[in-house]
C-alpha cells in the first residue's frame, strides 16, 4: 500500500475514534438529570349500599395511624356482606384481604383473605363477608389490604351496623336533590327546603339553604356535569346522616375555552316516616385554573369562581408573582411573558380522579426576584416518587433551569387532616436553607443540606404559644404555669433571632396571635389571676399590645385598655382584631360586649393585590392585580422537570401518642384543633360537626335524646352530708359510679374538684367545659353523666335530666330535683361564669 494511502486510512481512524471520543464526552456533560412526575398507578376501592356506590378509597403506600383514618364510614346490612369494586389502572392485583379493629385500630376484631373475585377490564368485583362479631351502633374501621407484587396497598373506612339510621333512603334523596338542582323544569319544588335568604346571592362559590332558589339552581351559570359523584358517607347516626359529593362541572368560557370547576356538596339529612328534612346544605365550586390567554387581560390574572383567600406571594417589584389554586402552584413572569405551572398532580389531559383528588395543599414560603421559589407541598401525594403517602414535602423551584428539586420530605402516618392540623401548624425555610416546623407541641430544626435534625422548643400546648400568619415568627411563654408567666420569648425565624418582652413586676404576659407579622399580646395583674372554686383559671388581661417585631428593637404600635372591662381572648380575622372581654361582677367574670381593633392599612401598600369582579354568568370572579399590563400575546407555558435525586431526602419524625388533643370534624374535614375540650365543642355546635378525641372516640355530637329523665342514681354519701355544695355535687359523681370518699377533706387539703375526679375515675376522661352553653352540655346528660354546674361563688348543683323546654336540677343542699327553664338556667350559670365539668367514660 502506498504510503499516502495509508497516511489517508490513519487519519480517517484518529478522526472517527475522535468524534467518538468527543461524542462520549459530550454526553456525559450534557446527561440529563432531570424526569417528569410518575403518573399515578394505584387502584381505587368503591364501596356498595344496597347496590348504590358509596365512598371512593384511595390507596396508602404504607399502613397508617389508625386512630387518624376517619374520613368516610360505610352502613353494614343485615346481610353482613360489602360488595366492593376495584378500578385496578393496570396495576396487578394479586391478593385481597381485610382487617376489622376498633376505632384506634389496637384491638383486632375479625380478619380474612378475600379468595373469590371477577376480574374484567380492569375491573375486580368482590365481596367481604362481615363476620357476626359487630355490636349494633358500635363503629369500628375496616382495612383493606390489596397485594401486588412485594408491595402492599392500604385502604380504610370505618363500618357500622344502624338499621335506624335509613342510609339508604338518605342516598337517594341526596341523588334526587343534587339532580334537580341541574333540572330547570323542577328545581322550583326545592324552595320547601329553603330558609331566610340571607345568604350571599352574589356568588356562586359558596350557596346554602339561606341563599336563594335561584343561586340553588345554579342561577345563570352555564355548565353540565363532567363526572358522576360518588357520595361519601361522613356521620351516620340515629338522628341523622352527613353525606358529600363530589363532582366536576365543566362549561365554555368567553374565548370558547373548555373551564372546569371543582364542587363540592355536603348535606345533613334526617329521616322520619313522613318526610325527609334537610338540616343542613352547602354548595362550593371552585375554577381549575388552565393557564388559557382569556385568563390575562389589562393588568389582571383572572382566578375565576373561587373563594377570596388566595394563598399567593409576588417579589418586590411585581414582575413575578406565584399563586395556589385547587392544589396547583403557578408562576407568572411579567417580564418574560411566562406561565408556569410548578407543582401539579393533574396531567394535561381529561380530569383524573386520581390526580383530582383534593387532600392536599401548598404553602408558599418565598419567591425571589429571578422568581425562583421555596414552597411546601403537605398531605396525600396523588403521584410521583411518594405516590400513596402522607407528609410534608419541601422544594425549590429553579425559575432559570425551570426545574423542580425536592429539598426534604417529612413523612407521617396520620391522615392528611389530621396532619394537617399537627404539623401543619407553622413551617418556615430560612434563606440558608433551615426548616422549622412544629409538630405536637414541639418546634424542629432541619438542615435541609444534611437532614440534620434538633427539637428547638418542647412542651407547648395551643394556649401559650403564637405563630405570625407568613410562619416567620414564632411567640411563646417559657417556664408557664397554667399559662401563667412573665416573660414571651419570640424568634424571627429569618434572622434567626431571638428576644424577649416582659411587663415589669407583678405582671403576667400571654401570647395572643399575629396581626399580618405584628405581635399581639396580652398583659394581667398577677393578682387578678385566680383560680375559683371548680378549679378553672382565671386570666384576665386589662392590656392587650400590638408591636412592630420586624426590626431587632420591637415597637408598641397600639396599646388597647378600657377601665372596667378585661380580656379573656381574641380572634383574628384578616386585618380585624376581635376582642372577647369580660367583666367582673362581684361573683365572677361574665362576658362583656365584644370590641374590636382594625389595621386601616391591610392590603393598601402591596403591590400585587386580590380584586373582585363580577359577570351575569359567573357572578362574583377574583382576580390578581398586577401593576403593569399584561403582554398581548398569550403566556408562554411551562412545565418543569424534576431534578433527578442523588439520595433518599426522606425524614420521619416521631410519633409522641397522647398529644391530649380535641379535633372538630365537619364534612370529614378536621375544622379545628385544640387540647380545650370547651373550644372544641363550641366551634363544632357552630359548624354542624362532630369532636373526636385522639383514639378515635367521641367526645361530643349534635345528636343527642330529646328529653332525659332525671337520673336516678344521684345522691350524696355519707361523708359528704354536711359539707358545702361543690363537695356535695363531686360526691354524687363519684357515688354515681360506685366510689366513696371524702371530697371535702380533700379539697380542704388543697384539691381541686377537678382534680379529685381525675385521680379517682381512672376509667373516665373528666371534661372541662367551662364557656360552654347549657344546650351543649346536654348532651353529656343524654349519654347518662351528671353536669357539675356553678351558680355562685362557692356554690354549685347539677345537671340531671331536661326536657324541650327545662332542665332537671339536683340541689345538693336538700338531695331533691327540681326543673327550671332552659332560659332562666342559662342566666344563673352565666351569672357564676359558665362554669360546667363531667366526664365520659
Amino acid at each position: 500500500m502506498q504510503k499516502g494511502a495509508i497516511k489517508a486510512v490513519v487519519l480517517t481512524v484518529i478522526f472517527f475514534v475522535a468524534v467518538g471520543v468527543f461524542s462520549m464526552m459530550t454526553n456525559h456533560v450534557n446527561e440529563d438529570l432531570t424526569t417528569e412526575m410518575k403518573n399515578a398507578t394505584l387502584p381505587v376501592i368503591t364501596l356498595e349500599s344496597s347496590e348504590q356506590e358509596v365512598n371512593e378509597l384511595y390507596g396508602y403506600r404504607t399502613k397508617m395511624n389508625a386512630a387518624s383514618m376517619r374520613d368516610t364510614i360505610t352502613p353494614i346490612g343485615k346481610d353482613r356482606k360489602l360488595p366492593v369494586t376495584i378500578q385496578t389502572y393496570e396495576t396487578s392485583v394479586d391478593a385481597i384481604s381485610y382487617e376489622i379493629r376498633s376505632l384506634d385500630g389496637e384491638r383486632l376484631i375479625a380478619n380474612a383473605d378475600v379468595n373469590s373475585y371477577d376480574e374484567k377490564k380492569g375491573t375486580i368485583k368482590a365481596e367481604l363477608e362481615i363476620q357476626n362479631l359487630l355490636q349494633e351502633g358500635e363503629e369500628y374501621l375496616l382495612l383493606i389490604n390489596l397485594e401486588s407484587g412485594n408491595d402492599v396497598i392500604y385502604y380504610y373506612t370505618r363500618i357500622v351496623e344502624m338499621p335506624n339510621a335509613h342510609v339508604d333512603e338518605s342516598l337517594k334523596f341526596v341523588k334526587e336533590f343534587h339532580n334537580t338542582t341541574f333540572n330547570s323544569e323542577t328545581s322550583g319544588t326545592l324552595s320547601t327546603y329553603m330558609e331566610k335568604t340571607t345568604g350571599d346571592n352574589t356568588t356562586l362559590q359558596f350557596v346554602s339553604l339561606n341563599s336563594s332558589l335561584k343561586q340553588l339552581a345554579w342561577a345563570d351559570f352555564n355548565g353540565e356535569q363532567l363526572t358522576t359523584p360518588v357520595p361519601s358517607i361522613k356521620e351516620i347516626t340515629d338522628t341523622y346522616n352527613v353525606i358529600v359529593l363530589d363532582y366536576v362541572v365543566t362549561s365554555i368560557g368567553e374565548g370558547g375555552e373548555s373551564e372546569y370547576y371543582n364542587v363540592e356538596e355536603y348535606y345533613r339529612v334526617r329521616y322520619t316516616s313522613s318526610r325527609m328534612y334537610l338540616l343542613n346544605f352547602e354548595r362550593r365550586m371552585n375554577q381549575i385554573f388552565r393557564g388559557e390567554n382569556a385568563s390575562f387581560f389589562d393588568n389582571y390574572i383572572e382566578l375565576g369562581i373561587r373563594s377570596g383567600n388566595v394563598e399567593y406571594q409576588a417579589n418586590e417589584t411585581g414582575t413575578t408573582v406565584a399563586f395556589v389554586q385547587e392544589g396547583e402552584l403557578w408562576s407568572y413572569n411579567e417580564t418574560e411573558n411566562t406561565l408556569a405551572k410548578v407543582f401539579s398532580f393533574r396531567g394535561y389531559e381529561g380530569i383524573d380522579n386520581r390526580e383530582n383528588y383534593g387532600e392536599h395543599d401548598i404553602k408558599i414560603v418565598r419567591i425571589d426576584e429571578a422568581g425562583s421559589l421555596d414552597y411546601i407541598v403537605y398531605g396525600y401525594m396523588n403521584r410521583g416518587n411518594h405516590e400513596g403517602e402522607v407528609g410534608i414535602e419541601v422544594n425549590h423551584y429553579d425559575s432559570l433551569s425551570n426545574t423542580n428539586e425536592e429539598l426534604a420530605f417529612i413523612s407521617s402516618d396520620k391522615a392528611y387532616e389530621v396532619m394537617k392540623s399537627e404539623l401543619g401548624q407553622m413551617m418556615y425555610v430560612t434563606e440558608g436553607g433551615e426548616l422549622y416546623l412544629m409538630v405536637d407541641g414541639s418546634v424542629y430544626g432541619i438542615d435541609l443540606s444534611t437532614l440534620e435534625m434538633k427539637e428547638l422548643i418542647k412542651g407547648l400546648d395551643k394556649e401559650i404559644y403564637a405563630v405570625s400568619e407568613s410562619d416567620r415568627y414564632f411567640a411563646w411563654t417559657k417556664d408557664s404555669q397554667n399559662g401563667q408567666s412573665d416573660t414571651i420569648s419570640l424568634i424571627n425565624f429569618s434572622s434567626e433571632k431571638t428576644f424577649t418582652i416582659t411587663e415589669g413586676s407583678g405582671k403576667y404576659v400571654k401570647p395572643l396571635g399575629f396581626m399580618g407579622d405584628d405581635f399581639v399580646y396580652g398583659v394581667a395583674n398577677a393578682a387578678d389571676v385566680s383560680t375559683e372554686a371548680a378549679g378553672n383559671v382565671i386570666f384576665p388581661m386589662y392590656q392587650i399590645k400590638i408591636l412592630d417585631v420586624s426590626s431587632d428593637t420591637p415597637s408598641v404600635l397600639k396599646t388597647y385598655e378600657k377601665n372596667g372591662y378585661y380580656v379573656s381572648g381574641v380572634d383574628i380575622e384578616d386585618y380585624t382584631m376581635y376582642l372577647n372581654r369580660i367583666q367582673y361582677n362581684g361573683t365572677a367574670y361574665v362576658d362583656a360586649d365584644q370590641d374590636m381593633i382594625m389595621n386601616r392599612e391591610g392590603d393598601g401598600n402591596k403591590i400585587v393585590s386580590i380584586v373582585s369582579s363580577s359577570s351575569d354568568s359567573k357572578e362574583t370572579r377574583f382576580e390578581i392585580s398586577l401593576p403593569e399590563n399584561v403582554g398581548e400575546k398569550a403566556p408562554r407555558l411551562l412545565t418543569p422537570r424534576e431534578t433527578i435525586l442523588e439520595q433518599d431526602r426522606t425524614l420521619t419524625l416521631e410519633d409522641k401518642g397522647g398529644n391530649g388533643k380535641y379535633y372538630v370534624y365537619v364534612k370529614g374535614d378536621v375544622v379545628y384543633t385544640t387540647d380545650q375540650v370547651a373550644g372544641a365543642i363550641t366551634k363544632a355546635n357552630e359548624k354542624m360537626g362532630v369532636v373526636v378525641g385522639e383514639d378515635q372516640e367521641y367526645i361530643w355530637k349534635r345528636s343527642r335524646d330529646a328529653i332525659k329523665p332525671a337520673l336516678s342514681d344521684i345522691a350524696v354519701g355519707a361523708e359528704d352530708a354536711s359539707s358545702g355544695s361543690i363537695a356535695q355535687c363531686i360526691n354524687a359523681m363519684l357515688e354515681k359510679e360506685g366510689i366513696n370518699i371524702s371530697v371535702s377533706a380533700l379539697i380542704a387539703g388543697g384539691e381541686t374538684p377537678k382534680n379529685i375526679l381525675s385521680n379517682t375515675m381512672k376509667d373516665a376522661r373528666i371534661l372541662d367545659l367551662t364557656g360552654c352553653s347549657v344546650e351543649e352540655v346536654l348532651y353529656y346528660v343524654s349519654c347518662g353523666n351528671p353536669v357539675f354546674a356553678m351558680t355562685g361563688s362557692n356554690e354549685a348543683v347539677l345537671v340531671v335530666g331536661y326536657d324541650a323546654n327545662n332542665v332537671i336540677i339536683f340541689d345538693p343542699s336538700s338531695g331533691n330535683n327540681f326543673k327550671q327553664s332552659i332560659t332562666e338556667a342559662e342566666e344563673v350559670f352565666k351569672g357564676a361564669g359558665n362554669v360546667f365539668f363531667t366526664y365520659l367514660k
